[in-house]
Formats: structure tokens, C-alpha cells, sequence
């Protein structure tokens, strides 16, 4: 099989990016907690229905991963744009908490089959064109281009919703999810260095082996970015229902969710530029410190000084925006290329997990206390474990 040409295999960048705007263009993303409560549901139940996608996210990471690696990029980002256009189907359909059930597994087994795969895609054609050094660049990109998707629909899905309603922006979702398989279907795969068509669970096992007990560096890693990704996934979730404790509109909210969003675009963009300057240790300690900080303020002013509260969560999407890219960077350096969106996968595994484990918990606490407290637990917890991990990094890289 004659291997792709070098324009062939560059299109495959341009094409990820539009990808990204596919599955990040979000016009429910500003209101959907809101859209979930305006069919009668509490604020634990959103987490459920959130926790229900994270644990599908969770069952299929790795053999998602695994199938990537092994049966091809391109097969398995098709599989996941088919899956997430089904989700919103269903969405857009759906009124009780049984429907968004549905819904959410379908979004989460798709969501697991791209995750991992457009990041080892992107680093697998950059080696082939010689130019994997690019990687950190060209990620902190397609991340820019992912937050500035969702900074822009957040503006037109706001309106929307106040203009016409919370279900409008889902049914738009349904047309901007599918243009997803149009461009996973013209991605090309590019040539493994190294072929292995065995799919076995023990093959697997073996992977996960190499990335938990072998490669110490790398576990660490892995559960670095986990704890790390998790503790920005949580705070998007819990965005939303603050700012309508302190009574901002459904366009109000959209237009914040914007600024929020091209705040990560523009840190991810020059996140290469601000890793060539600081060591991975200081980048991981800085972002450690300051989403601990940025919790634990929350949980104690954030409602009362409201003006404080914005400014610290503005604070935690910007490290936001600087780890997503530097951490995938860290995974990738450590890892083979045969077993890369394996191994990415298990990053993302952990983060559904850990979701799953808190989400519902955390939403309890802000509906029967407040979620002031539930702002709090998250920056005490985050905090002592992500020092732990970071210490433990420390001591093997002497």
C-alpha cells in the first residue's frame, strides 16, 4: 500500500481543526444546566445525567483507544462524530431524565472514541512529516480553536435561548455535530511506525502495564493531567449554576461563557512560548496553587464579593488553557507510538472516573447547602492530592 503524500498528510492538521470547531461549537453549552432545570430537573440529577456521560466516556476510553490504534485514526473519529450527532438527536427529542440517560451514553461512548485520537492523530502525521517538535505549538492550537468554537457559540447560543427558547440551541446542534463525520470521513491515515493488528484484551492489559507499574514518569503524568483536567471539567459544570446564583441571564450568561472561552483560546495559543521559559515542575506547581486558590475563594466569598468571583474564575480557565496542551505533551513524550491514544486515553479515563465518582456528590451538597461549600470541598481535596503528585514527579526526575 503506497504510503500518503506529504500534502495529503499535512491536510490532516487544517482538517482536525474543523473538527474541533464540529465538536466544540457548542450553542447548548451556556445554558444547558439551565435547559436540564427548565424540564424539572435538581442540580444532583444534571450531575447524574453529567456523571452517567462521564462513566460511558470511561468504559469506552481505552478500548476506543485501543481500536484507534490499532484499526486507524480515521475509522475511529468517524465512529465518535456518528455516535455525538446521535446524542444530540436525542436530545432534542428528550424531556424526562430517562431520555437525557439515552442521550448522554450515546454522546459519551462517541466522545471516547475522539478522545485521544485527534491528539495522537495530530502527533502521529507531525513525526511523519518530520516535524513532531511542532507538536506542543499545533496542540495549543487546535485547543485555541477548540475554546474560540465554544466562546463564539456560547454568544449565538445565549441569544438564541433568550430569544427563542432553551431547546433552539440543541436543535442546532443536531446540523453543526454532523458536519463532524463529513470531515472525520476525509481525514487520512497516517502510517504506523510500528503495525500490530492483534486486538486482544491481554494486548491491553499489557499497555496499561507499560503506563502504570513500568514507566513511572508516565503514570505520573497520566494522573497528573487526570486530577488536573478533572478539577477544570468540574468547574465548568459548576460555572453555570453560580452565575445564576448571582442572577445573570440566559444572554448574559452566554456572552460570560464567550470571555471565558477566548481567555483558554488565547492562553493555549502561546502556552508552547510560555512552557520554553518555565520548567514543567513551576508550570505544574503554578497550576496546582492557583485553581486550589481560585476554589477555595470561591467557596469563601464567591457569592458575596460576586466581581471577585468572576475575576478568579476567568484566573482558573487561563491555567486551564496553559495545562490541557503542556500536559498532553509531557504523555506524548513518554510514550510509543504504537500504544499512543492508548495511553491518552487512560488520561481521559481517569478524569470521567474521578467525575463520576464527585460530580453527584458535589451537587448534593450545593442543592440541600450551598455551592459556596461545594467550592470548597473541591479546593481542599484538589489541592492536597495534586501537591502529592506533584512531589512525586519531583523526586523521579532527580
Amino acid at each position: 500500500m503506497q504510503s500518503p503524500s506529504h500534502k495529503l498528510l499535512t491536510s490532516n492538521i487544517w482538517k482536525l481543526y474543523l473538527l474541533k470547531v464540529s465538536k466544540w461549537f457548542m450553542l447548548f453549552m451556556p445554558i444547558i444546566v439551565l435547559f436540564y432545570q427548565s424540564n424539572g430537573l435538581s442540580l444532583q440529577e444534571v450531575m447524574t445525567i453529567q456523571a452517567v456521560y462521564s462513566l460511558a466516556v470511561a468504559i469506552f476510553e481505552i478500548p476506543s483507544g485501543y481500536f484507534s490504534d490499532r484499526l486507524g485514526r480515521r475509522n475511529s473519529l468517524m465512529i465518535g462524530s456518528i455516535l455525538i450527532t446521535i446524542h444530540f438527536i436525542v436530545f432534542s427529542c428528550s424531556y424526562t431524565m430517562g431520555g437525557f440517560m439515552i442521550g448522554a451514553v450515546a454522546g459519551g461512548v462517541g466522545g471516547s472514541f475522539i478522545s485521544g485520537t485527534d491528539s495522537a492523530l495530530l502527533y502521529d502525521t507531525l513525526t511523519r512529516l518530520k516535524r513532531e517538535k511542532e507538536y506542543l505549538k499545533l496542540e495549543g492550537k487546535t485547543y485555541a480553536i477548540s475554546t474560540f468554537s465554544e466562546a463564539m457559540a456560547a454568544i449565538l447560543g445565549g441569544w438564541l435561548a433568550h430569544q427563542y427558547g432553551l431547546r433552539i440551541p440543541i436543535y442546532g446542534q443536531v446540523g453543526i455535530a454532523s458536519m463532524g463525520i463529513l470531515v472525520a470521513w476525509s481525514i487520512v491515515e497516517p502510517p504506523s511506525q510500528e503495525v500490530n493488528q492483534q486486538t486482544t484484551w491481554s494486548d491491553i492489559l499489557k499497555i496499561v502495564r507499560h503506563a502504570f507499574i513500568d514507566a513511572k514518569l508516565l503514570r505520573w503524568y497520566i494522573l497528573i493531567g487526570a486530577w488536573i483536567g478533572a478539577a477544570t471539567h468540574l468547574l465548568a459544570w459548576f460555572t453555570q449554576p453560580y452565575l445564576e446564583n448571582i442572577d445573570f441571564s440566559e444572554q448574559s450568561i452566554g456572552l460570560l461563557w464567550a470571555g471565558l472561552n477566548l481567555t483558554v483560546a488565547f492562553v493555549a495559543f502561546y502556552a508552547y512560548r510560555i512552557y520554553q521559559v518555565a520548567s514543567s515542575k513551576l508550570l505544574l506547581i503554578l497550576i496546582i496553587i492557583g485553581l486550589t486558590v481560585g476554589y477555595i475563594i470561591l467557596g469563601l466569598y464567591g457569592l458575596e464579593y460576586w466581581g471577585l468571583g468572576l475575576a478568579l474564575i476567568f484566573m482558573m480557565y487561563a491555567w486551564r488553557g496553559i495545562a490541557t496542551p503542556v500536559l498532553k505533551d509531557l504523555v506524548n513524550q513518554q510514550t510509543p507510538s504504537n500504544m499512543r491514544a492508548t495511553v491518552l486515553s487512560l488520561r481521559g479515563f481517569l478524569i470521567r472516573i474521578i467525575y463520576v465518582i464527585s460530580a453527584p456528590y458535589l451537587g448534593y451538597i450545593a442543592d440541600v447547602f450551598t455551592i459556596e461549600e461545594a467550592f470548597l470541598i473541591m479546593g481542599v481535596i484538589f489541592g492536597i492530592v495534586g501537591i502529592i503528585i506533584v512531589l512525586l514527579i519531583s523526586t523521579l526526575k532527580r
